[in-house]
């Protein structure tokens, strides 16, 4: 498959729908191809994978409220929690819990 057929593929709306004009893409999808562009050029050649993250969380929560460097401890982690949003909440509420009981 050709890469624009993908692409075209990925965005489209929804089966048999087609872009308004052949091979220009609607605003929305535009916005979601330079979305998936940056998300793509942040990737790096080792990364964790959510469920990974979460199994560290608590151990990256604590050293956080120490006040050790995180980034350089665990900077796998700090990388994923920098691109994903849900792990990203996730880390906000047990940091909330923790600091709450210092």
């Amino acid at each position: 498959m050709k890469i624009m057929q993908f692409i075209k593929n990925l965005f489209r709306g929804g089966k048999g729908k087609s872009t308004p004009v052949s091979g220009e893409m609607t605003e929305q999808q535009s916005e979601k191809m330079k979305k998936m562009m940056a998300m793509l050029s942040q990737t790096q050649d080792v990364e964790l994978t959510c469920d990974e993250v979460f199994a560290m969380l608590d151990e990256f929560t604590e050293l956080a409220a120490q006040g050790e460097d995180v980034r350089q401890l665990m900077p796998l982690v700090q990388q994923h929690l920098d691109t994903c949003p849900d792990c990203r909440d996730e880390y906000k509420v047990l940091e909330s819990i923790v600091l709450a009981g210092v």
